[in-house]
């Protein structure tokens, strides 16, 4: 139910997709525990804006690039987590 929502939000109002704000959240969340889970939310979420796009035209020709980039970065981020114990920006 929550993708529907997603979804519908993000065709009805203006400003960033659904997708891109799950991402944003995960990009600047400060506690490690939220982070692991805000990252995995986020990856879900642009794992299903992908499988849209496969069924639907491109609204914005540049919003695969913007997944694919937000879907590299969230990987670093996962990577650094993993590594280190402490998040890329501490």
């Amino acid at each position: 139910m929550e993708q529907i929502s997603q979804s519908r939000t993000s065709n009805s109002t203006p400003g960033p997709p659904g997708w891109y704000r799950t991402y944003f959240s995960a990009v600047v969340e400060s506690d490690r525990e939220k982070a692991l889970s805000e990252i995995a939310r986020a990856q879900k979420a642009i794992q299903e804006r992908v499988a849209e796009l496969r069924h639907t035209p491109l609204n914005n020709p540049r919003e695969r690039q913007d997944l694919d980039n937000a879907s590299i970065y969230l990987g670093i981020l996962l990577q650094h987590i993993g590594k280190t114990g402490s998040l890329l920006w501490d």
